[in-house]
């Protein structure tokens, strides 16, 4: 089993490796891309959760000196405790419209605004799960670096929830096709 996984492994990072000579180059109308984020919380949550880790899908369009990206996935927030407690873990749903600058070849400057949906998971007084889900207005800076099919950034993103801001700092490693 370990020998068939290793081996789709490899075939991977060699498909992967052979697509960087079209992957995001300026000269590429359009390109796909998947990310894996994780952080730290910031802002109102951060006493409640400690850190964040998802996976992101990324479509990309180019325009000007770089491209006009369309963003989602799913981030999950984790508590900073389980002890004691009946809050769980918390899923981010983002959805970012942005746009990428191209500078110095490599070098990217990206700002992204949208929505997103968060759902926090707790236990109540009978023990059953029960969810909340909370909505709004999200914005998300960020900067980095590319290297073929390979982005690496790092990102700000704050999401405004009722009453509170939903906010972490983290990296985003990518992988562009």
């Amino acid at each position: 089993m370990k020998k068939t996984i290793t081996r789709m492994l490899l075939i991977i990072v060699i498909i992967l490796t052979g697509m960087h000579l079209n992957a995001q180059k300026l000269s590429k109308t359009f390109s796909f891309g998947i990310g894996i984020e994780g952080g730290f919380v910031s802002g109102d949550f951060k006493d409640v959760y400690g850190g964040n880790a998802g996976i992101t899908l990324r479509g990309s369009y180019h325009a000007g000196p770089g491209f006009v990206t369309l963003t989602s996935g799913a981030i999950a927030f984790l508590p900073k405790s389980f002890k004691g407690e009946n809050l769980k873990a918390g899923v981010l749903i983002p959805v970012r419209a942005g746009y990428k600058y191209i500078f110095q070849q490599r070098f990217f400057a990206m700002g992204e605004i949208g929505y997103g949906s968060f759902k926090s998971f707790y236990k109540d007084e009978n023990d059953d799960l029960q969810s909340e889900t909370s909505s709004g207005f999200l914005f998300s800076p960020s900067a980095g670096v590319q290297f073929g099919t390979t982005e690496i950034g790092i990102r700000y993103e704050s999401v405004s929830l009722s009453g509170a801001t939903l906010s972490s700092i983290g990296a985003r490693i990518g992988f562009n096709f």
